[in-house]
C-alpha cells in the first residue's frame, strides 16, 4: 500500500473509531508483518499470510517487547491497547478499510483468547529482562552553570 492511501486510510478509520491512537494502528500493522515473518521462517508456505487472532496476538506481544523491551506495557497502556479483543477492534478497522484481510472462518472474538494485554507483556518482560530498573537517582540539586 503507498504511503499516501496508508495515510488516507488510517484518517478515515481514526472518523470512525476514536478509541485507539493513530500509532497503535500503526504499530498493529507492524506486527502483522512480524507474526507473518515468523510464521514463514518456522516453515508456513510462502505466500501464506493468513495467522489466527491467537497467533497474532502472540506475535504482537513479542514485537512490542522486542520493540519497546521494558516500555512494552506502557506502550500498549498508552495506545489503549489493553486486551486482546482491542487489538481485534484495531485489526478489524483495518480489514474494514482494506488494508488488511480476513478469511472466511475469521472472527473478532478470536482474540479474546488475551484478556489482560498489560498483564501479559509484563510478564513477558519480567521473564525476559528481570524486574524493571529503577530510575537512576539525582544526588541533591544539580549544579548551576554560569554561560
Amino acid at each position: 500500500m503507498e504511503d499516501i492511501e496508508w495515510k488516507d486510510s488510517l484518517l478515515r478509520i481514526l472518523e470512525r473509531d476514536s478509541r485507539y491512537d493513530a500509532h497503535a494502528y500503526i504499530f498493529m500493522n507492524s506486527a502483522v508483518s512480524y507474526t507473518v515473518n515468523k510464521l514463514s521462517k518456522q516453515g508456513r508456505p510462502l505466500g501464506t499470510r493468513h495467522v489466527s487472532g491467537a497467533q497474532l496476538i502472540q506475535g504482537m506481544l513479542e514485537y512490542a517487547v522486542s520493540t519497546y523491551m521494558f516500555l512494552a506495557p506502557d506502550m500498549l497502556r498508552y495506545w489503549n491497547l489493553l486486551s486482546g479483543r482491542d487489538a481485534g477492534n484495531i485489526v478489524y478497522n483495518l480489514i474494514e478499510e482494506g488494508v488488511l484481510s480476513a478469511g472466511p472462518n475469521d472472527r473478532i472474538e478470536d482474540f479474546d483468547c488475551v484478556p489482560d494485554l498489560i498483564y501479559v507483556t509484563e510478564e513477558i518482560v519480567r521473564r525476559s529482562f528481570g524486574s524493571r530498573p529503577e530510575p537512576a537517582s539525582v544526588p541533591g540539586p544539580l549544579p548551576v552553570i554560569d554561560i
